[in-house]
This record gives structure tokens, sequence and C-alpha cells, in this order.
């Protein structure tokens, strides 16, 4: 089968900020430009921390704080994005990454995932297991992993 008979039309890219990431973004690009495929770039977060803080003032600050920092990893996507002429859609969401990719490409009706092999949990990885594998296992539409 040749890859222009693909129809890979909507492209997630989970992202964390890490290289690997960063690698699974720029072939994702490549299939975006080839075959006029749309990207997603997906964040997956823990929520915010709450429990702890009593003062409203402190959890507002808090919670800005954190939000800043997530969107941040954003802005280095969409930098080279804007550097390959790609157009590209961010999306963050709470919870767990080896669920909620898996839940958001079902939703969306995406058509292949590319992921990086490994983010920036290697101490969480070798506890729980790693998202890209539970990804690859779970998911309903091909994954492309990216070394």
């Amino acid at each position: 089968m040749h890859i222009n008979k693909i129809m890979f039309s909507k492209i997630l890219v989970p992202v964390d900020g890490s290289e690997n990431s960063k690698r699974a973004f720029n072939y994702a690009s490549y299939l975006s430009k080839n075959l006029k495929g749309e990207i997603t770039i997906l964040n997956v977060a823990e929520a915010p921390p709450t429990v702890y803080v009593q003062s409203q003032k402190v959890l507002g600050e808090l919670s800005e704080k954190y939000y800043k920092a997530r969107e941040k990893v954003f802005e280095g996507y969409q930098e080279l994005a804007e550097r390959e002429n790609i157009g590209i859609k961010t999306k963050l969401v709470f919870g767990d990454p080896k669920k909620e990719i898996v839940k958001f490409a079902l939703k969306e009706e995406i058509d292949v995932i590319v992921i990086g092999n490994r983010g920036m949990g290697h101490l969480k990885e070798m506890l729980v297991g790693s998202v890209s594998g539970a990804v690859i296992r779970d998911s309903k539409c091909p994954v492309v992993l990216v070394k």
C-alpha cells in the first residue's frame, strides 16, 4: 500500500514539550503537508492542585499560573507550524494521558495518532507503564510511534 492512498485527514499529536513529542510533531507535519491532513495538538495534564488551598485568592493565582504553564507547551508547536506553513488546532484536557488520548481520538474521529516514544515522565513510566504503549494497545485508529 502506498502512503498517498491512505487517508489521514485528521491527525492527532499528543504533546508534553519533550524532544520526542517535538519529533512526533515534525513527522505529523510531514504527513499533513503530503496528505493535506489537519493536525490537532493535544496536551493532557493533571488537574491543578486545589485540595490544600484554603484562600480563594491564592487558589485563583495558582490556577492562573498553572494554565499559563500548560498553554506555554503549545507555543513552541505553534511556532513550528507557522514556519512549516501549516495550520494546527490545540486542545488542553485534564486527566490520565493514557485514557484521555484514546478517548479524545475516538470522540473526534481521528484518523491517525502520531506519538513520541517517551515523554517527560521516565520514572513514572517505569512504575505505571508508558503512555505510548497504552495508546497503541487501546486506540481504535492507527498509531505512528516516533522515536
